[in-house]
């Protein structure tokens, strides 16, 4: 290889990749401070949900408007702090890394000058010393085998190459130094028996190179000066301005930011105005000292000979700063950020001073001058470079006098959170907690330790010690994960309203932090205080998505208006909190969410599916039940079983599939006990919706029995025109619910007669009677509403038995008159679609009543559809169970005479006459004899 070829090829070894590590650590270091920094202790919103009533339909009987109920969800976020999560790969990522750096730092030690290597070569003996490698444990507990076979694998071929082949080029130095240095680490996690040695090595590693991280820190102490000053003085050839008096402000300027910061850290000083996080400084002063040791190096006697290696020297230091002091923030390793911070603040604080004194020393007289003062700038007449950096390191010491030795204590707290973070990642939790313990007895700046000591307790299922851990940490250094896990382990344990203390009392030290605010306002919802809810939602962030869903949430709750002008945005949450509000004001979304790709979450997919259904559905029954039934099929508790049920009884609903409906609402009561008497008061309101009144009374006496005490005065008319006066009445007296009040009572404790009674009667026996019994009833009706209304009600149930001048009665009531609310052409339209199945449906009313596109046996209660789909049917078996279906619910006299006819067809006449001998109950002889001359 030839001598350019072999340079080229070093300076991309030894300046282009340590550029590459410097800038990815740069980059990390930076990354981790704006967004990474709460990464390990995190604060997520857990979603539960709170079930409100909503009408899934309504449905008039005369006067009376009812509304069937169903349960829909509102879904509230309120913040949690979970373990704290550590991430055992880029633990050893960054030791992967760290191995790299020292690989090119021991290349460089091996280029010393004699007395320089053997100082180096001591130095790099003591490193190793440190980085807990006996704690590979080879050979015994904790021996020093392990530190002798790093030694020799790494030290003996830096010895050789010095002494032996200082002719060797870099590159091939560090292909030798790094294999072997790389091979023994290897080795030692190989034979080592302790649990994931490479993680213990890596975490061991972080406090030696934070040390050598704070040397490189104290070389750049002077860099913002320093820099500064060449530039201006290169600026200033030949123009001759007072450059003294720029460079004066920029010192000053620069050593009140640094000596402010350090106070505003130490709590020293409340500043009116903010200051840089020393980690920023740390960056501009590293990247303006690379452009300041090009100068130093050529005018200062140096322990090399190549300036490349001071350059790459200074790369790799940056380079271990920037991934350790990354490392410590993205870990949350707070003492160990602390000690970074104090001690950059340190070097900035007496190096810039002093190096400022050492530039006007030398130089005042011939700054101003215009030459290139650059060129000499280390090279000083009367006050020695060397002497200011003794200064600058007399005046460090006074510094940590000043900050009475915190440093210490940092250190010593971080080593322990090193260690306990290894156990933790292992699952060594029982040391990793006394670990951590210790640590924050030693500084009590330490939040993610006494967080984890809290989270490790709770583990163990000692409520009581994580609850004292956590009210330290509130009363010594308060932090919102901390102050958000007392508050959600008191409001578990029905403290809420000292958990409503300390979630207040964070809000003094995090004046408007939007996670205390959000779980402030929950807890006020909880105790009755939503005007104070919804105040203290309002003073959080108003565009994040939790703080607009709760709002929503809180306001659909406690009946309160949503805030004008709030935007909804789009996410899954706050469109569940939508269709709720949506479906209590009775409207439909204008948007509608996916039933096919369901978040994993039980929470969220129930909400949706039931909220959503009861809006509207988007897919056809068919697919919408696949989707239901493998949900319902799924093992889990008795309550997600539960809700998936009462959702299917939704979709079906909301398909018009009332048999269906009425079916699920049957199992449900068998399959959920304690919940039977709802669900048989919501098949008693659908049975009335289709004026079955005796099943609805049924269900309605059995609600009754097993203890529901939420009926409404509708319920008391239904039981009482059911035939079940008694119930009704005693029910009355029972709960204290009254009659509606168009049923009252005369002096001999009769039903005074009027409309709306005389309009009840008729529905009572609407589906058991003939319909020539209906259309005499009519003529009693003198009300043009009730009158109308029983007229719709015989077309779309009886329209199969009317004869030619029934359907004129009928048209004329319902096309003509103030309350017509149909035309000639409608009403002749749903004749034909009752009566011969016409598929092009013009009308919207009409087909909203037919649903061409369903099913025409969904619901037994429509008499003609069932009909007209016997009428299409060729297969007499298939025929038979159409109508053995239908007259489980439907008692209507023809229907039920087909099914005697049918049941005679395929031969199962016993049950044709069992049905005959049913409807006797409900019919006169000569009604039973007129059907049978007719039918049979």
């Amino acid at each position: 290889m030839s001598v350019n070829s072999l340079r080229k090829l070093e300076q991309i070894l030894f300046k282009g990749l340590p550029i590459f590590l410097a800038s990815l650590g740069g980059l990390f270091l930076l990354l981790s401070l704006l967004f990474w920094q709460d990464a390990t202790m995190p604060l997520l919103p857990g979603v539960f949900a709170e079930e409100i009533p909503v009408p899934l339909h309504y449905f008039k009987l005369g006067t009376e408007l009812i509304n069937i109920e169903i349960g829909n969800f509102l879904l509230f976020q309120n913040f949690e702090s979970l373990p704290p999560v550590l991430d055992s790969n880029f633990s050893v990522l960054y030791g992967a890394l760290i191995v790299i750096l020292l690989s090119f730092g021991l290349t460089l030690l091996s280029t010393l000058k004699k007395m320089y290597f053997i100082g180096g070569t001591a130095a790099a003996i003591f490193f190793f010393t440190f980085t807990g490698i006996n704690g590979l444990n080879i050979g015994g507990l904790s021996t020093n085998y392990p530190l002798i076979i790093l030694l020799i694998g790494t030290l003996f071929p830096i010895v050789i190459i010095h002494f032996f082949q200082s002719n060797w080029s870099l590159g091939k130095r560090f292909l030798v130094i790094a294999s072997c240095f790389i091979f023994t680490l290897i080795l030692l996690i190989f034979i080592s028996k302790v649990d994931s040695a490479k993680l213990l090595l890596s975490e061991n590693i972080t406090l030696p190179v934070a040390f050598l991280a704070v040397f490189f820190m104290f070389h750049t102490g002077h860099a913002v000066v320093s820099s500064s000053s060449i530039f201006l003085i290169k600026l200033n050839q030949g123009v001759k301005l007072k450059i003294s008096w720029h460079i004066t402000i920029i010192s000053i300027l620069y050593f009140f930011l640094v000596l402010f910061t350090l106070l505003s850290i130490m709590g020293e000083v409340n500043l009116p105005f903010p200051t840089l996080p020393p980690s920023i400084l740390f960056l501009v002063a590293g990247i303006l000292g690379y452009y300041v040791i090009d100068y130093k190096i050529k005018q200062t006697e140096q322990v090399f000979d190549i300036p490349l290696i001071g350059k790459s020297f200074y790369l790799i230091g940056f380079a271990f700063a920037a991934w350790t002091w990354g490392k410590a923030i993205y870990t949350f390793n707070e003492p160990l950020i602390e000690f970074f911070n104090h001690t950059f603040l340190y070097g900035q604080i007496a190096l810039t001073l002093l190096f400022f004194a050492y530039l006007l020393t030398n130089f005042s007289s011939i700054l101003n001058t215009g030459g290139a003062l650059e060129k000499v700038i280390f090279k000083p007449q009367h006050f020695a470079y060397f002497h200011m950096r003794i200064g600058a390191t007399m005046l460090v010491v006074i510094l940590i006098i000043f900050a009475n030795g915190v440093i210490a204590t940092q250190l010593t707290a971080a080593s322990a959170n090193l260690y306990a973070d290894y156990n933790y990642q292992i699952g060594n939790y029982r040391n990793a907690r006394i670990l951590y313990e210790n640590s924050w007895m030693e500084y009590f700046k330490n939040d993610r330790a006494k967080n984890t000591v809290a989270h490790l307790y709770l583990e163990e299922n000692q409520a009581n010690a994580a609850l004292r851990h956590l009210e330290e940490s509130f009363d010594y250094a308060p932090n919102v994960p901390n102050i958000i896990l007392i508050s959600s382990r008191l409001h578990r344990s029905d403290k809420i309203l000292e958990a409503i203390f300390y979630l207040e009392k964070g809000l003094d030290y995090y004046p408007n932090n939007s996670k205390l605010l959000n779980n402030l306002a929950l807890l006020y919802s909880k105790i009755n205080r939503p005007e104070e809810a919804l105040d203290a939602l309002s003073k959080a962030t108003a565009s994040d998505k939790v703080n607009i869903s709760n709002t929503i949430a809180l306001s659909i709750k406690h009946n309160l208006a949503v805030p004008s002008g709030m935007s909804f945005g789009d996410d899954t949450i706050t469109k569940i909190n939508q269709l709720a509000l949506a479906n209590k004001l009775g409207n439909f979304a204008d948007f509608t969410l996916s039933t096919i790709d369901l978040p994993e979450q039980f929470v969220i997919k129930s909400s949706l599916l039931r909220n959503q259904w009861t809006n509207q559905a988007s897919f056809d029954f068919e697919t919408d039940l696949v989707i239901i039934d493998s949900l319902v099929r799924q093992n889990q508790t008795p309550y997600e079983e539960r809700n998936y049920w009462e959702t299917k009884v939704v979709r079906s609903h909301q398909g018009n599939e009332i048999d269906e409906t009425l079916k699920y609402l049957s199992g449900s009561t068998f399959s959920f006990p304690n919940h039977a008497a709802a669900y048989h008061v919501m098949s008693a309101e659908i049975l009335a919706s289709q004026l079955d009144f005796e099943k609805a009374g049924i269900d309605l006496k059995i609600a009754a029995a097993d203890g529901y005490n939420k009926f409404k005065p509708h319920h008391l008319a239904i039981l009482y025109f059911s035939g079940k006066i008694e119930e009704a009445l005693a029910l009355k007296e029972k709960q204290g619910i009254n009659f509606p009040n168009w049923m009252q009572w005369d002096e001999n404790e009769l039903l005074i007669q009027n409309q709306q009674v005389k309009f009840y009667q008729i529905l009572s026996t609407f589906h058991q009677s003939m319909t020539n019994k209906i259309m005499d009833r009519l003529s009693e009706l003198n009300e043009p509403e009730f009158k109308a209304e029983l007229a719709y009600f015989i077309m779309i149930h009886k329209a199969h038995s009317l004869k030619q001048g029934e359907y004129k009665i009928l048209e004329d009531i319902l096309t003509s008159g103030e309350n017509a609310v149909w035309t000639k052409e409608e009403f002749e339209e749903l004749k034909l679609a009752l009566l011969e199945g016409k598929v092009e449906i013009k009308s919207d009313k009409v087909r909203r009543i037919i649903k061409p596109e369903l099913s025409m046996i969904r619901n037994s209660y429509l008499t003609p559809l069932i009909m007209q789909t016997l009428n299409k049917e060729d297969n007499n078996l298939r025929r038979y169970e159409i109508l053995q279906e239908a007259i489980q619910f439907n008692k209507d006299p023809i229907l039920w005479m087909e099914f005697v006819k049918e049941s005679r067809i395929n031969g199962l006449a016993n049950y044709g006459t069992r049905a005959m001998e049913e409807m006797a109950g409900w019919l006169t002889y000569e009604e039973m004899e007129k059907l049978m001359l007719e039918n049979l």
